[in-house]
């Protein structure tokens, strides 16, 4: 492979914000290290022009990739065929990374040989500019330490923010993602670790993840009305959780599989009980999530029961979705 790193960039409509993306990039130290794939799903305003602009100025780092479908997922799909670097991560487009860590990263990416490197990234509120930074450091991670325990992942429970892969850890275990749903990320930041080997955390600051955008599907509104889309999400997860702990139930990445899908089955019965307006409908929803996690993983249906039954009481008692979220922040003290 020509490249160390390679980032995928999909772009649907976005020129608010790529140049600004693309511009973390555009920096001569990356020069036949770093690959940055702009792929354009068929987008209607100006994010081929910009790509473009990059291409032509940059063409040894930036490349667009024209698109017929507007699917994220068959996007990241396509970039991990294509990808000429060693090691592979995702970046939204209107997400960004501080340079000077990308450079270091590469850096240190040349002699790497972990399947999964994991490094810290800060939260960007769109609406105040305030910063705030996740650091694996302060959740209790040796950084440089080559690890094949799943204890680290267990305690900071990587995001697609902070995840990069082994191309050919991707490509040899057959990852893919579904397309034309949401939230497929989820899919991204747990089934390749099944296959991993060995993970290293590295002390580098590297990705700026903008948050408090009502567009993203993370939004309230889209959560609500994409509930559909993250079920069929969790359902390919507990699949894959019921086929792990058959074939062989010794995996030590089956721990991290059970927790993560766990805590998603939790958090749907939230959208559906909180997050769905029509409160009776969130019900009837709710009682066929929770019928069909009894019926095919009753060990995680024990860990989520306390909080469903929680949540359909809140949902009874008609508690509004502001009331929920500063109730939560109450219990947790964030």
């Amino acid at each position: 492979m020509a490249f160390t790193l390679t980032i995928a960039v999909p772009t649907f409509n976005m020129d608010w914000c790529l140049e600004k993306n693309l511009n973390t990039y555009d920096d001569y130290r990356l020069s036949g290290r770093l690959e940055v794939l702009c792929l354009n799903n068929a987008s209607e305003d100006r994010s081929k022009e910009i790509i473009e602009s990059f291409a032509e100025r940059r063409p040894e780092i930036f490349k667009l990739i024209d698109r017929d479908s507007r699917g994220y997922g068959s996007s990241v799909n396509a970039a991990i065929r294509t990808a000429q670097g060693r090691y592979f991560r995702i970046v939204d487009a209107d997400d960004w990374v501080d340079t000077e860590s990308l450079v270091r990263l590469v850096e240190l990416l040349e002699t790497n040989e972990s399947d999964i490197v994991v490094t810290d990234y800060q939260l960007v509120n769109m609406q105040t500019g305030e910063h705030t930074p996740v650091r694996a450091g302060d959740m209790g991670v040796e950084y440089g330490r080559i690890s094949s325990s799943m204890e680290y992942p267990m305690k900071t429970e990587p995001s697609i923010h902070c995840l990069t892969y082994r191309t050919d850890l991707l490509r040899e275990s057959g990852f893919y993602m579904q397309d034309n749903i949401f939230f497929v990320d989820e899919e991204y930041i747990v089934l390749p670790f099944l296959y991993a080997k060995n993970i290293q955390y590295l002390d580098l600051d590297v990705y700026r993840y903008l948050v408090g955008n009502p567009n993203q599907s993370t939004s309230n509104e889209k959560r609500a009305k994409l509930q559909y889309h993250k079920e069929q999400v969790i359902r390919r997860l507990i699949g894959e959780y019921q086929r792990v702990s058959r074939e062989n139930p010794e995996n030590q990445t089956l721990p991290y599989l059970k927790l993560r899908t766990g805590k998603l089955i939790g958090d749907h019965f939230t959208t559906l009980l909180i997050y769905v307006q029509d409160r009776t409908e969130g019900r009837r929803l709710a009682k066929e999530w929770e019928s069909y996690v009894r019926r095919e993983v009753p060990e995680l249906w024990k860990r989520v029961k306390r909080k469903a039954m929680i949540l359909y009481s809140l949902n009874a008692l008609h508690v509004s979705l502001p009331a929920y979220l500063r109730l939560k922040k109450l219990l947790l003290k964030k």
